[in-house]
């Protein structure tokens, strides 16, 4: 963890007062102690209190409890799908192991008060770094769960833009690929659909009207191979044009 910003309930709280959030956490490393969310109507008094329940259990179980952790505010977007990290600062509930000594002794030597106040320094900076490099973990890890949302996204678009090729451009098209593609044992006792018998005439027509023509098909065929619920829906919509 870092060097502590705030120390005691009373200047971390004054300084939560100044932001506006939808949600409190607190963290030690990369372990996540407290979280409380607004519900109901709750405000930012409420979120305090519920940490200041938190911290006072804290406190109670250990009066010397010199860690240093951090707190994360979170914002509630619009659309509501997720909490969204906003200011953070860090902050001890006491500070009785980093009061300045006058001397100390390590290892059955005595050292100064500077010397002492340097190894305090030390290893404020070593907290200070290893709190953020766990702060660029998590943010880490929240890109690549908001990448894989807009993967699932355009996953879903692509397929509502194959839907429309297949809805607006190949309804002549459609029992031909049925036959083909999904049903090969019964295209050779079925006969041909009454928009003509050879298939590539059917296509070399259709491109006139539709260049992109073996595009589609190929996105059609994807689909009735990778989707074949989905494309069989689609087959039924267009059947009952």
């Amino acid at each position: 963890m870092s060097r502590a910003e705030f120390i005691g309930l009373d200047a971390i709280n004054e300084n939560l007062r100044d932001f506006r959030f939808d949600a409190i956490g607190v963290f030690q490393g990369k372990f996540e102690k407290f979280k409380r969310s607004s519900i109901d109507g709750e405000n930012e008094e409420d979120l305090i209190e519920s940490f200041n329940v938190w911290a006072n259990r804290m406190i109670a179980s250990n009066p010397n409890n010199a860690q240093v952790y951090a707190i994360q505010l979170y914002d509630m977007p619009e659309s509501g799908k997720k909490l969204q990290g906003t200011s953070s600062f860090t902050f001890k509930l006491t500070d009785k192991l980093s009061s300045p000594v006058s001397e100390s002794k390590v290892s059955g030597e005595f050292i100064s008060k500077s010397e002492h106040n340097r190894i305090l320094e030390l290893e404020r900076e070593k907290n200070r770094l290893e709190f953020e490099n766990d702060r660029l973990e998590r943010e880490l890890m929240t890109k690549i769960e908001e990448e894989e949302e807009e993967d699932e996204d355009e996953e879903t678009g692509m397929i509502g833009a194959v839907q429309n090729a297949v809805i607006n451009r190949l309804p002549q098209l459609i029992d031909i690929m049925i036959m083909q593609y999904l049903k090969p044992t019964q295209a050779q006792q079925q006969p041909v659909p009454s928009i003509g018998s050879n298939v590539d005439e059917i296509i070399s027509e259709f491109r006139k009207i539709n260049p992109d023509i073996e595009s589609d098909l190929a996105k059609l065929l994807q689909l009735a191979q990778t989707k074949p619920d989905l494309f069989k829906i689609l087959i039924n919509q267009l059947r009952a044009m």
